[in-house]
This record gives structure tokens, sequence and C-alpha cells, in this order.
């Protein structure tokens, strides 16, 4: 993968994270400005921080490869893969922990909505789904 190839899609993915993170950020201005509240206001101008903080990540991966473009050499040796990959799995494990102890205590500070209320199944959904995506992927992937 070329060097310039890897910029312009750090620069694609600038653009298009602030555009989405701005308009966002518009939505909430307005919906304040005019007392407008379909949803939940603070809403859009917590989910308009989302794009904005891949749009940093994103920029300051395209500084560090205009700093050092042979920095892209190394985030290809199969050592440094071999890490990053254990690192991923290490967080994957400590977030299932954390959608567990998310579920219990949901499950036992409201034990009245148990079965009744979206928040409890939304939770399981996502845990239950962290425990069985890792069998699922690999199965897609030796398959492909």
């Amino acid at each position: 993968m070329s060097i310039t190839k890897i910029m312009k899609e750090a620069k694609l993915t600038i653009l298009i994270c602030l555009l989405a993170s701005v308009a966002l950020f518009i939505t909430w201005a307005i919906f304040e400005t005019m007392d407008i509240s379909l949803i939940n206001n603070k809403a859009l101008l917590a989910l308009s921080l989302i794009p904005f903080s891949a749009a940093i990540a994103s920029f300051l991966k395209l500084m560090k490869i205009k700093k050092d473009p042979n920095i892209m050499i190394s985030e290809m040796d199969e050592r440094l893969v071999s890490q990053k990959n254990e690192a991923d799995a290490k967080t994957l494990k400590m977030l299932q922990g954390l959608l567990f102890l998310t579920y219990l205590g949901y499950t036992f500070m409201v034990p009245e909505d148990v079965f009744h209320s979206i928040g409890w199944w939304t939770a399981l959904s996502i845990f239950l789904f962290s425990l069985f995506a890792p069998f699922m992927f690999r199965h897609i992937v030796k398959e492909s």
C-alpha cells in the first residue's frame, strides 16, 4: 500500500468526520435556539464529539506519516502487527468484562426493568454480541 494512497484516505476520513461532526453540532445548535425537543438535544452534542475524535485521530496519523514516511514500513512488520493484534485482543477482553459488569449492575440496581426495559435488552445484546462475534468473524474469515 503506497504512502500517497494512505495519506489520501486519511484526508478523506478527516473531511467526512468533520462534516458529520459539524452537521450534528449545527443540528444541536438549531434545536437549542428554536426550543425544538424531538429528542434529547444533549445527545446530538455528545454524538458530534465521536466523529470529531475520529478526525483528530486521523489528523494525528497523517502528521505522523508526513513527519516520517518510513513509519509505514514499521507498521507492516509482522512482529509489530502481532503485538497490535495481542493488544486488541486484550482490549476486547477488558471491554467484555466491562460490558458484563454493566449488565450485572443494571440488572441488580434496577430489577424491575429486567425483561421489560430496552436498556436491559440492549446491554444484554451488546454483551452477548461481544462474546460470540470473535467466533463468527473467525468462521467468516476461515471460509473466505
